[in-house]
């Protein structure tokens, strides 16, 4: 299994890599908050060498390689749009509460607010910290490498809306927080990829064909953003 390692990125705030994807632990005053499980592996003795206290987990979506240890605790917050997807994709699911666009998560010294942004997958959520002013990202906001949009559930024209969505949200965060590649994306690539994945619905890019999974696709690379797609 993968090994993990971390990194400290503000009081209370770490992001935790597994070689290719990486999930964060925010600490509150009475819990902590992990966005993400990675693909697997011991998290939650990792986790207990970090903190003691008791840990809730909030999943920015349910691809495998973002809900590998997810039995590992106790509370599972997903978005409701996300559960059937959850269930097909994963061969073990385990049951998950429900978290709604807007709910709140607050851990006294970290308050994020939960936003719905479906694309990259049916229930794909943000999570913004105004006070702090940044931005989890997941999968959805990545730049240095391609966004993965073939396949089950991917939906490029809701992955645009999403982006409009969050493009009415920038003045509200200086960075962004993403799982893959480049680790903090700045808040100007929403508009990129907004650009971007129109382009690549109206076949303005050229596509490079690439092995990846066991399936031939495309790879899409225009205004500095990337996709992957069929």
């Amino acid at each position: 299994m993968l090994k993990y390692s971390k990194t400290k990125l503000a009081v209370d705030f770490y992001c935790i890599d597994q070689e290719y994807v990486r999930c964060f632990l925010v600490l509150g005053e009475k819990e902590g908050l992990l966005v993400d499980t990675g693909v697997g592996g011991d998290l939650r003795a990792y986790v207990e060498e970090i903190t003691g206290l008791p840990i809730k987990v909030i999943f920015t979506h349910a691809d495998g390689d973002h809900v590998g240890a997810a039995e590992q605790f106790e509370k599972r917050l997903m978005h409701p749009s996300e559960f059937d997807y959850y269930r097909r994709k994963n061969t073990d699911p385990v049951p998950m509460e429900p978290v709604w666009e807007g709910d709140i998560l607050d851990l006294g010294s970290y308050r994020f607010e939960v936003i719905l942004i479906p694309g990259h997958t049916p229930g794909s959520i943000a999570l913004l910290e105004r006070e702090k002013r940044f931005l989890i990202g997941g999968d959805s906001i990545q730049t240095g490498g391609n966004i993965f949009m073939f396949g089950e559930g991917r939906n490029f024209e809701a992955f645009r809306a999403s982006m409009r969505k969050l493009e009415g949200l920038i003045g509200d965060f200086d960075k962004i927080y993403s799982s893959h590649h480049d680790l903090i994306v700045k808040p100007e690539a929403i508009k990129k990829l907004y650009t971007g994945a129109g382009k690549v619905m109206e076949k303005l890019v050229k596509s490079t064909p690439e092995s990846l999974h066991n399936r031939e696709i495309n790879s899409y690379e225009t205004d500095g953003v990337a996709f992957y797609a069929d």
